[in-house]
């Protein structure tokens, strides 16, 4: 499976309605629970390479370090100015920066960085060996990089009714394009140390629209044909009266630090 990372990531349109799923019914932080075990310090050096719309960093302003210095890294014009906007009106920032580059070919000098994060940003490298050679170089001696990336269990029910539609895996697309034992494998190669920690959660999802949303904001839903269409909400549905009204599946993710 490929994804035109251009346009689907052009704006923050199609992230917010998957973070739509998440907003209702999370029942605990993503973002907190990263954000605790990111290893920030005062007054420390980040690169935030594939940032998005900068979400991480306002869900995290209360408990972030005085004294940051973030360097934004995205290869949408839009999404590093939204996160830029973002950033500057956080106070323990003091100073964010904003560049359109892919990961593979980053502006920084060697040992830039105490710590290199890439959240949910693999799954879209066209290189991955050499965003990861990158990653590593712009970090100083005793840096930390942090990628999180889902796991092949996580919103398995969801993605499974994909598989009743289209001809794809019934798993998250994100772990066929980068299985999460290739990227740990990967860093392994090149860092001293690789941890990886697991966040879990329990959604109880009760909303056919919601789930419609979420599969067609994202390929193959995004280019579905409307008979296609209809057969998914179709799916949906069944799946929701087979339950109840209320299918419940795990929301899992993965954290590698490497070191």
């Amino acid at each position: 499976m490929s994804v035109d990372v251009a346009k689907q990531y052009k704006t923050s349109s199609n992230l917010r309605t998957r973070a739509n799923l998440h907003r209702r019914y999370a029942n605990t932080s993503w973002f907190s629970w990263a954000g605790e075990r990111m290893g920030f310090s005062e007054g420390c050096t980040v690169a935030d390479i594939g940032c998005g719309a900068g979400w991480f960093w306002a869900s995290n302003q209360h408990q972030l370090p005085d004294g940051l210095e973030v360097s934004l890294v995205d290869q949408s014009e839009q999404m590093v100015a939204e996160a830029k906007a973002a950033l500057s009106k956080l106070s323990a920032i003091k100073q964010v920066a904003g560049y359109v580059n892919q990961a593979e070919a980053m502006p920084f000098e060697d040992a830039s960085f105490d710590v290199v994060i890439a959240m949910h940003m693999v799954y879209h490298l066209s290189d991955p060996d050499k965003a990861l050679d990158e990653m590593r170089r712009i970090l100083k001696p005793g840096g930390r990089l942090v990628i999180t990336l889902n796991s092949a269990a996580d919103l398995k029910q969801v993605y499974e009714l994909n598989s009743r539609v289209f001809d794809v895996s019934p798993i998250t697309p994100s772990v066929v394009m980068a299985p999460p034992e290739e990227v740990e494998a990967r860093l392994a190669q090149r860092f001293q140390s690789v941890s990886k920690l697991t966040y879990q959660d329990i959604y109880a999802i009760d909303d056919v629209e919601t789930v419609f949303a979420t599969l067609t904001s994202y390929p193959p839903g995004n280019e579905a044909s409307d008979a296609q269409q209809a057969q998914l909400r179709a799916e949906i549905t069944k799946r929701l009266e087979e339950h109840d009204g209320v299918m419940h599946t795990p929301h899992e993710m993965l954290m590698l630090i490497a070191e």
